[in-house]
């Protein structure tokens, strides 16, 4: 099979991209109010991390939640909107090439 240097640098952009901003999204920090414990999400807009500790009195030891539904969906969305602004890119720099060459063949036969 042959697949063209666009499609995959755009697939492996999409894939590269996902990771690394849903990894990113991980510093987005949500604190909902809970009473007798301290709970906090990480993520956008899924929240795919969760950490939560027990006791009013008592503080006990930190629990890690892995959410891995909240992990595929932002990893989707953002590889998605990577893989189309790395298309949108190739797009317009391929429509900007042919242009440019257009113009100067155009100037090379007016000049002749």
């Amino acid at each position: 099979m042959h697949y063209s240097r666009r499609s995959v640098i755009s697939s492996l952009a999409g894939i590269l991209g996902g990771l690394f901003f849903t990894l990113l999204s991980g510093l987005y920090i949500v604190k909902p109010l809970v009473l007798d414990g301290d709970v906090i999400y990480f993520g956008f807009p899924f929240a795919w991390l969760g950490a939560g500790r027990k006791g009013l009195f008592h503080i006990g030891p930190w629990h890690y939640y892995f959410f891995l539904s909240g992990f595929m969906i932002d990893f989707i969305i953002y590889g998605l909107l990577t893989a189309l602004a790395i298309y949108l890119y190739f797009r317009t720099i391929t429509a900007g090439r042919k242009k440019q060459k257009l113009c100067w063949a155009s100037s090379k036969l007016k000049y002749s």
